[in-house]
């Protein structure tokens, strides 16, 4: 059995995301070098996300496949080891959620960061890349192109409507309301396999 395909050790709320053809496509942004770090952060690529944010994903799938699109995951759920790791070198609250006193979404498993594809897997375009830290990727921002504007409106929409909120800083970031409902988890609570203990 594989790192990527151990189940996890404690019980949690947690599950597993598989790809779904044509729909969802899962490419951890910090399972590899591709990242604002420069350096690969998780040793694993499991993708992991609460079981509500996971109906609620589904539910915007259904949403988006009679319009031929589907999504792309760059992260769900990340151990609070990682978080500070990626606040160590983005550290901007407004960016990057404090490890100590930050909402740390990720860390509970109900935030997801994606974008929209079409049915061949093209990234639509949202006007920048993921993990840009500047006023472009804010909500609302209107230096982009129209085309990416739309975009943008349309995963708003979507993901609103299946139950997620947004953070204004950030185009390609969702999550679950109410978030301090949800216990922070640590890489030694679950044993997901994405950083070492």
């Amino acid at each position: 059995m594989t790192k990527d395909h151990q189940p996890m050790k404690k019980t949690s709320s947690l599950v597993t995301l598989q790809p779904i053809p044509d729909q969802l496509a899962i490419e951890l942004a910090y399972a590899t070098a591709d990242n604002f770090t420069g350096k690969s952060i998780y040793i694993s690529s499991k993708c992991l996300l609460h079981k509500k944010a996971k109906t609620s994903l589904m539910r915007a799938l259904e949403m988006l496949e009679p319009l031929g699109l589907g999504v792309k995951i760059w992260d769900t759920y990340r151990p609070l080891s990682a978080q500070k790791v990626l606040f160590k070198a983005a550290p901007n609250p407004e960016y990057v959620s404090h490890p100590e006193t930050g909402i740390r979404p990720h860390c509970r498993g109900i935030a997801i960061d994606l974008t929209l594809i079409d049915n061949h897997g093209n990234e639509l375009n949202m006007g920048t890349a993921f993990d840009d830290f500047r006023p472009l990727a804010h909500h609302g921002n209107t230096q982009i192109s129209e085309q990416a504007q739309r975009n943008r409106f349309l995963l708003a929409g979507i993901m609103s409507i299946a139950g997620f909120t947004p953070i204004q800083s950030e185009w390609w970031h969702y999550q679950l309301p109410d978030s301090e409902q949800y216990p922070v988890l640590s890489e030694s609570d679950i044993q997901s396999g994405l950083m070492p203990l």
